[in-house]
């Protein structure tokens, strides 16, 4: 090959690589970055209608977010997802790591990716931490998590023992919760919320599960005063996309017609 002819068949081949390069770049760069989702397992209103059979796997589960919360098949105990890890709550209290082949029927994950740093004041009541987080994020017509880390005064938290067909409806079963109360303990708190027009599908407003810092005790949260002393530090994230899974076997035979907030709102405050 004549020199000028080499000259030349390098510059295309410098010209083709580039190009392609740019190509790569700018395919790259308009690639949308898809927003945090919310992943919700089963229906509310089939959980509290007695709907307790498990239809996903745990490490389902675990692929679909690293935080959330839920239950158990049969109801056994409460699910807290943090850091990627599952633990289980049951009535006694004390936490246990189930085997990714248990399942859920009720559960909700998603992915702290973009959340906001806030920190708490000292001596904050439930009420007032959820009111300073909505005015944080906002809008309170989506859905949002949180991570809460610090040091509580006093928290109470509860489970509930695991159930054998025929199953009781969710309202009868909380009677024989199981509540735990702690002082001055240091733990992490898992949050979700839904906006009230999830009411049957979700939970609407804040719901929370709990975890000591050394992951060996917790349960679905019921009420907890921030120490007085410190901060609380929590991230926080809105979420604009619902995804939900049904379970395979569908929801066939079960009474979701009827409104059963006052159940609902029964169950959550454990009365």
């Amino acid at each position: 090959m004549h020199g000028s002819a080499r000259i030349i068949a390098s510059l295309l081949l410098a010209l083709f690589l580039c190009s392609t390069a740019t190509a790569a770049e700018s395919s790259r760069q308009v690639q949308p970055v898809k927003p945090a989702s919310l992943v919700q397992v089963g229906v509310i209103d089939a959980l509290l209608a007695g709907g307790y059979e498990g239809s996903l796997s745990l490490k389902e589960l675990r692929g679909l977010g690293d935080f959330g919360l839920g239950t158990f098949d049969a109801l056994d105990g409460e699910l807290v997802l943090l850091d990627g890890v599952v633990y289980q709550v049951p009535a006694s209290g004390h936490v246990a790591r189930p085997s990714d082949s248990t399942t859920t029927p009720f559960a909700q994950a998603t992915r702290l990716t973009t959340a906001k740093n806030l920190s708490l004041s000292a001596g904050l009541d439930l009420k007032a931490v959820e009111a300073s987080l909505d005015a944080t994020l906002g809008d309170v017509n989506c859905f949002a998590a949180a991570r809460i880390d610090g040091r509580f005064a006093t928290l109470t938290a509860r489970s509930v023992p695991r159930q054998a067909p025929p199953y009781r409806p969710l309202t009868e079963v909380a009677k024989e919760q199981s509540v735990f109360p702690f002082t001055g303990v240091e733990g992490t708190l898992v949050g979700l919320r839904g906006p009230a027009f999830v009411r049957g599908l979700g939970v609407p407003g804040w719901h929370w599960h709990f975890l000591t810092k050394d992951r060996t005790r917790g349960g679905h949260v019921l009420a907890f005063v921030l120490a007085p002393e410190g901060t609380a530090q929590a991230r926080l994230q809105t979420l604009r996309r619902l995804e939900l899974i049904l379970p395979n076997a569908g929801l066939s035979g079960m009474d979701l017609a009827r409104d059963r907030t006052k159940e609902l709102h029964a169950v959550e405050a454990g009365q």
